[in-house]
């Protein structure tokens, strides 16, 4: 299969369902997930204590209709998520925002430009300052979509567009509610390419972004660790095969950097998570062949360089999320498939302590489960958003992530493991 049939984005909310949704908090005390597991009949699944998480727990999240998955999940404390997300409401697609107050998640309203709308991506700063980001589809084409939220209202914000053809933004990355930096593609009409802008509080403004490719460019995640320093990944199709995409900010201009593939087939970044400029981790898939198998690698700030990671499928294993709370403390989400049936995906989350990638067994709901996003607020606790698929519909799927937690600290961080600033998209 084309890499570009997984990929390439379909008309409106599709794009969440199927490819985002299928292919694609601050520190939890574990006793009182237990008891949160016991009370609310949660599934539990634990691992031997690893580098990062070790438990992962069901927790219960809501739906609005029949098909509802959520993309994207930031976090700013143990009580203070927001989850973000399409729902099909059985004649729409339409926005699905939830927020998270330590106890349990609750829906929240979330507008709607088009009767084709769906959100990809949300960073906050705050619990009352967010951002999240997708499209909205109308006179037959995708347009970008840019939401805020205050803490009581997501209101809309006007957002550019490159093209007059389909646009869409897949990744935010705040660092301050008034410097963020979103990235995605626009549609030329003869090519797909690198989509890129910023705001500074008040209004979006694109910035000029390079591409790799012939034909189809595209940027699918981006983490900033200031406002002039940013890393975006993504994929390029480089002549018979899709190959990854990474780029770097300086405040000014966009250069891509090279990045390692596995043989010839294709390749691609999902997400990037980085703690410095030059420290990220980067995740995906590559394409042996025959199956489609895990994509790690690091950033030293001057190479990308391949890690070996895990696989937990028989024949297809992609990572989508990844989230660093310092360059040798990573988790990273996504599906893997054993082939045992047309919809068989179930959740994969894996851990980085530096050295080594570790699969950490995780609970599903169904025989078709996913998970498309993670965020960590310490070393020992993460939340993981997608979606469980239950009979003919999508509903929504959030995990807590729990470690032990690490004794207190004597001695001075090293500058080679910083802390990650809070908010990296």
């Amino acid at each position: 299969m084309r890499f570009a049939a997984i990929v390439q984005p379909a008309r409106g909310a599709r794009l969440f369902g199927k490819f985002m949704g299928r292919m694609m908090i601050r520190r939890s005390v574990v006793a009182v997930v237990a008891v949160l597991a016991f009370v609310l009949g949660c599934v539990v699944v634990s691992t031997p204590a690893g580098a990062v998480v070790d438990t992962a727990v069901i927790v219960p999240s809501p739906n609005v209709a029949s098909d509802d998955a959520l993309s994207s999940v930031s976090c700013v404390s143990a009580s203070e998520c927001v989850a973000v997300g399409s729902t099909d409401t059985g004649s729409a697609y339409e926005t699905l925002a939830m927020v998270w107050n330590g106890t349990v998640w609750s829906i929240v309203s979330s507008p709607n430009v088009t009767s084709d709308n769906g959100l990809f991506s949300v960073s906050c700063v705050s619990v009352s300052e967010c951002v999240a980001v997708g499209y909205s589809y109308g006179n037959s084409a995708l347009r970008t979509l840019v939401m805020v939220w205050n803490g009581t209202v997501w209101s809309v914000v006007s957002s550019p567009n490159a093209s007059t053809r389909d646009n869409q933004l897949s990744s935010v990355s705040c660092v301050s509610a008034s410097q963020c930096v979103a990235v995605g593609y626009t549609d030329t009409d003869s090519a797909t390419e690198t989509l890129v802008m910023v705001w500074d509080g008040t209004v979006w403004s694109i910035v000029p972004s390079p591409n790799a490719g012939t034909s189809n460019d595209q940027l699918r995640s981006v983490s900033c660790v200031s406002a002039s320093e940013c890393v975006a990944v993504g994929y390029a199709d480089i002549g018979s095969s899709y190959q990854t995409l990474a780029m770097v900010w300086n405040g000014s201009v966009w250069s891509i950097v090279p990045s390692p593939n596995v043989g010839a087939n294709n390749n691609g970044l999902n997400s990037v998570s980085c703690v410095s400029a030059s420290e990220c981790v980067a995740v995906g898939f590559t394409n042996t062949g025959s199956i489609y198998v895990t994509l790690a690698m690091v950033w030293n700030g001057t190479v990308w360089s391949i890690v070996p990671s895990p696989n937990a499928g028989t024949i297809n294993d992609r990572l989508r999320s990844v989230w660093c709370v310092t360059i040798s403390r990573c988790v990273a989400v996504g599906a893997a498939d054993n082939g045992s049936g047309t919809e068989t995906d179930q959740t994969l989350l894996m851990v980085w302590d530096g050295t080594v990638w570790s699969i950490v067994s995780s609970p599903n709901v169904a025989s078709d489960d996913a998970l498309s996003s993670v965020s960590c607020v310490s070393v020992s606790s993460c939340v993981a958003a997608g979606y469980s698929r239950t009979g003919s519909a999508n509903e929504t799927l959030v995990l807590s992530l729990t470690g032990p937690v690490p004794p207190p600290s004597t001695t001075t961080t090293v500058a080679s493991d910083p802390a990650v600033p809070a908010f990296t998209g």
